[in-house]
């Protein structure tokens, strides 16, 4: 599975209390588009959610709860969840 750097659990946990969601709310990752060509990245949603569905994989990494979709779940392996500055603020980005 992948890790989440101490920043990317901030800015999730951040954007959690800025929702006013559940203390024990997580984070759920779902591919966000099917890529036609696998040249084009994979596009991931990341959504508030109170509890994982049927199916996804549950984690805890950082005092963050994060529930990913079985579809997703080899397309993360030995990836890191970071933030990246841009231009219009900060990111989240897998590297």
């Amino acid at each position: 599975m992948f890790t989440v750097t101490n920043e990317a659990a901030s800015l999730l946990k951040a954007a959690k209390t800025a929702e006013r969601a559940a203390h024990d709310a997580g984070i759920r990752l779902r591919i966000g588009s099917t890529p036609k060509d696998a040249s084009y990245p994979l596009k991931i949603g990341f959504a508030i959610s109170d509890g994982p569905r049927s199916g996804d994989e549950e984690l805890e990494q950082s005092g963050l709860r994060i529930f990913v979709e079985d579809a997703l779940v080899g397309h993360l392996e030995d990836r890191t969840l970071d933030i990246q500055e841009a231009d219009d603020g900060m990111r989240l980005v897998f590297r």
